[in-house]
C-alpha cells in the first residue's frame, strides 16, 4: 500500500514537471514571438504569404514590392529558427548555446549577406561632380608653394670674399653629439661641428658669405664651458672685428624625437630652436635676428623652428653679450640622427641668407 503511494506521488510530480516545462517552452516561444514582430515591422505579413506560396504554388506575392521582400526576408523557416532563438546565418551563435567555452559576445554577427550580386552596378558619371571654379586655383598655389619651399635661392647669391668673413660659428658644448646613442662624442663627423661644417659649406657655396667655423673643444670641463668659448670669440673679435651674425651652434637633449623633427621637401629634418638672454645689453638688437629668421622660416618652412628659449641671463649671457649679431641656435636633439641635423643646415643657411641680404 505503502509502495503505491509513493509510485503515485512519483508520477504527479513527473506529470507536473512536464506540464512545467512545457508551459516554459511556451513562453519562450511567445516571449521570442512578440520581439520579433516588435523588432521587425512589416507591412505586410509576408510569412502568411509563404504558407499561401507552399501550400498554391500558382498564388504569387506579385502585389508585393520585391524590394520588401528582399529587405526584410521573412519565411517561415527562419521565423521558426529565430523563436527558438536560432540564427541560421551565424552557426558560431548555435553552437555557443551548447559550449560554453565559445563566447558570442566576441564573435561580430554578420547582418548582411556577403555574397551579394549587382546587376545594376552604381556608375559615377563625370557630368554628376561638382567642381568648385576655385579648385584650379588652389592646386597653382599648392605648387607655387612647394615650389616657394625649396631650401636654396639662386638670387641671394653672391661673390665670395673671403678677406672678411662675415660670420662666424663656433661651439660652446663641442662635444654635443647625434644618434640618440652617447650625449657626447669628439667624433667631429657625429656631434655639432658636422652640422656647423655643413651650415658654412652651404652659406659658402650657394650664397657666397664668407664663414668662419671653429672646431675647438670648450667644453672638457662642463662649468667652464662658456668662459672658454667667450675667449675663443674674443679672439676672433679682436682679429676681425664685428662679425655680420655670430652663432653658437648647439643641440638639445629632448626624449620625444617627434617634438624635434619635421618634413620639408619630403625629407626629414632636425627643427631648430633660439636661445637668447634678456638680460644682456645687446639683447633687443640680438632679439631682431631671432625676429626675422623666425618669420622667414614661417613663411617659407612651416614648423621648421621651435619657440624660442628666453633666459634671464642664462650662463654669462650665452656670450650674447659681445657683440650686437650674437645668437645661439640649437640644431634638433640628441635623438635626431646625424643626417637629420646636417640636413637642416641648409634650411638655417637659407634663413641666413635672407637676413644679410640687405646688410
Amino acid at each position: 500500500m505503502v509502495y503505491k503511494t509513493l509510485c503515485s506521488k512519483e508520477n504527479k510530480l513527473k506529470t507536473l514537471a512536464f506540464i512545467s516545462l512545457i508551459i516554459v517552452l511556451i513562453f519562450l516561444c511567445f516571449t521570442n514571438l512578440m520581439k520579433l514582430l516588435m523588432r521587425k515591422q512589416v507591412q505586410r505579413n509576408l510569412v502568411y504569404v509563404e504558407i499561401i506560396n507552399y501550400s498554391i504554388p500558382i498564388v504569387k506575392h506579385i502585389s508585393f514590392d520585391s524590394e520588401d521582400v528582399v529587405e526584410s526576408e521573412v519565411s517561415i523557416k527562419k521565423t521558426l529558427t529565430e523563436l527558438l532563438s536560432f540564427n541560421m546565418n551565424n552557426p558560431l551563435k548555435i553552437l555557443n548555446m551548447g559550449n560554453s567555452y565559445f563566447s558570442y559576445d566576441d564573435i561580430e554577427e554578420v547582418t548582411e549577406p556577403q555574397n551579394i550580386i549587382s546587376f545594376n552596378p552604381f556608375e559615377l558619371q563625370e557630368t554628376s561632380i561638382f567642381k568648385k571654379e576655385n579648385e584650379n586655383k588652389a592646386s597653382e598655389n599648392k605648387e607655387d608653394k612647394n615650389i616657394q619651399s625649396k631650401a636654396y635661392d639662386p638670387k641671394l647669391k653672391k661673390s665670395l670674399n673671403q678677406t672678411k668673413p662675415e660670420v662666424f660659428i663656433y661651439h660652446t658644448h663641442t662635444t654635443e653629439s647625434y644618434g640618440g646613442g652617447k650625449a657626447d662624442s669628439f667624433d667631429e663627423g657625429q656631434n655639432v661641428c658636422a652640422v656647423g661644417d655643413e651650415l658654412a659649406k652651404e652659406l659658402e657655396k650657394n650664397y657666397g658669405i664668407s664663414v668662419i667655423h671653429d672646431k675647438t673643444v670648450h667644453s672638457t670641463m662642463y662649468t667652464q664651458s662658456y668662459t672658454r668659448s667667450g675667449e675663443t670669440l674674443n679672439k676672433y673679435l679682436n682679429k676681425y672685428g664685428d662679425f655680420k651674425l655670430i652663432i653658437d651652434l648647439h643641440r638639445d637633449s629632448v626624449s620625444d624625437k617627434k617634438a624635434v623633427t619635421t618634413t620639408i621637401n619630403g625629407e626629414n629634418v632636425a627643427k631648430i630652436m633660439f636661445v637668447m638672454a634678456k638680460k644682456n645689453p645687446h639683447f633687443n638688437n640680438n632679439n631682431k635676428i631671432v625676429e626675422h629668421m623666425m618669420e622667414t622660416s614661417k613663411n617659407l618652412f612651416p614648423g621648421f623652428t621651435r619657440t624660442p628659449m628666453y633666459y634671464n641671463t642664462g650662463t654669462r649671457f650665452f656670450n650674447q653679450d659681445k657683440s650686437n649679431n650674437a645668437i645661439l641656435i640649437e640644431v634638433g636633439a640628441n635623438t635626431n640622427t646625424i643626417d637629420e641635423a646636417k640636413t637642416s643646415s641648409k634650411y638655417i643657411a637659407r634663413l641666413i641668407a635672407e637676413y644679410l641680404k640687405d646688410r
